[in-house]
């Protein structure tokens, strides 16, 4: 069998409820947060009120007018993030430069608020514009990204509920090591959309739907959690064939050393139950990949997003994974800054690399009161980062169903 090749992050374009970079991650190593009030949901007289919208983002900065006047709002956050990360990566697209680059996208639902103005128009009119049709399929945010930069390589969309972001990530690093491709843009995003609001809301998932104390915030791992906050937002990654990037003389923020997954009984429209953590092919996927807890200083991006059940359950699979060192490893959430949604992971991607480059953590800004169940070394608003920085990143998410996924980044 042909030898792997190393894949690395030479690229990160990110839209976000914190703002696009560097205000995302100086906000996120402090503990910011992106909330605020929800907009464009009838979310009636009594709460949830709050939600992590993008705001501080011009799509016409980045994205041409006669294709601008087609994209819908996701569209535009993928491709603004696609052309921010071009431009990090210091990548030439011009002359051909785009003709082997590829594409790989996440979304859990895509342009949902099109779709659903589409419906509308059918039930109370007859008729539905057939120029907005094609915005609405999952595979569109991709499409207008290839058209906007010229890409001519591999083009995908990854479809996985709350680990679409990071499937797209885990899918684009497997395309390159097998030499595919030796450059892709990867990542993705979601949005808030008023059915998507009154779905969770229905279900109690949001804070305080369905929580205690009628406090309304997002803080994973506290033990005061009651639900979590609806966000929205893209990020993009430049993936690279470490030879490649070497060539040219590219930046390198992290390696992106592979990924582990393993299936966890879950019922399709929730999360495991704390009892359901046994890690064990994780962690063997992850020894094959050179990782093994506490020979180094580890930190991992947990999927936690406030809701009683998802962190209890990320709580003990960690602590299951990570032993003996789970008290020793820095573990933290992004979801608390940035709210919950289907392309969260593409950011919490950014932000392992991110973490890997800078030796600084994410946050845990709002935790006050951590759950003393959980038997983790959590990034508190006052924690110190260690004074070598992080050998290891680890980006873990499950989603509703379940279905573990974690990203193994490291310093390149």
């Amino acid at each position: 069998m042909p030898e792997r090749a190393s894949v690395v992050v030479t690229g990160i374009g990110v839209v976000s409820p914190l703002g696009s970079m560097p205000a995302f991650w100086e906000r996120l190593t402090r503990g910011a947060d992106g909330l605020g009030p929800l907009e464009g949901c009838d979310a009636g007289p009594a709460p949830p009120r709050l939600g992590a919208h993008v705001r501080e983002w011009d799509p016409r900065a980045h994205v041409p007018a006669a294709l601008l006047r087609r994209m819908d709002r996701l569209s535009r956050m993928i491709v603004s993030a696609c052309r921010m990360a071009v431009a990090d990566a210091a990548l030439d697209l011009a002359g051909g430069g785009a003709a082997e680059i590829g594409i790989v996208v996440g979304t859990a639902y895509g342009n949902v608020s099109e779709s659903e103005q589409i419906i509308r128009g059918l039930v109370t009119k007859g008729r539905a514009n057939p120029l907005t049709f094609p915005n609405t399929v999952l595979n569109a945010h991709a499409g207008y990204a290839a058209m906007d930069l010229g890409l001519k390589g591999p083009n995908l969309t990854v479809a996985r509920g709350e680990a679409s972001g990071e499937g797209a990530v885990a899918l684009a690093h497997d395309m390159i090591a097998a030499g595919q491709a030796d450059v892709l843009l990867t990542g993705g995003g979601d949005e808030i959309a008023p059915i998507l609001f009154h779905v969770f809301k229905d279900l109690g998932l949001l804070s305080p739907a369905g929580g205690r104390g009628g406090r309304e915030w997002s803080s994973p791992f506290d033990r005061d959690r009651n639900g979590f906050v609806m966000g929205e937002g893209a990020a993009i990654l430049v993936l690279e064939r470490r030879e490649h990037a070497r060539v040219r003389g590219a930046r390198v923020y992290a390696e992106l050393a592979g990924y582990a997954t393993q299936s966890v009984p879950a019922s399709p429209h929730d999360w495991p139950a704390p009892g359901a953590a046994a890690p064990d092919e994780l962690v063997r996927q992850l020894a094959a990949l050179g990782w093994h807890a506490g020979r180094g200083t580890d930190l991992v991006i947990s999927g936690a997003n406030s809701t009683p059940r998802l962190d209890a359950f990320e709580a003990a699979h960690l602590a299951a994974l990570l032993a003996p060192a789970a008290g020793r490893t820095l573990v933290t959430s992004i979801k608390g800054s940035v709210g919950e949604f289907g392309a969260a992971g593409a950011l919490a991607a950014a932000a392992g690399a991110l973490a890997i480059h800078t030796g600084e953590p994410p946050r845990l800004g709002a935790l006050r009161a951590p759950d003393p169940t959980c038997d983790l070394r959590l990034a508190t608003p006052d924690c110190i980062a260690p004074a070598g920085g992080f050998d290891h990143a680890l980006v873990s998410i499950t989603p509703r169903g379940g279905g573990c996924l974690t990203l193994l980044l490291r310093c390149p």
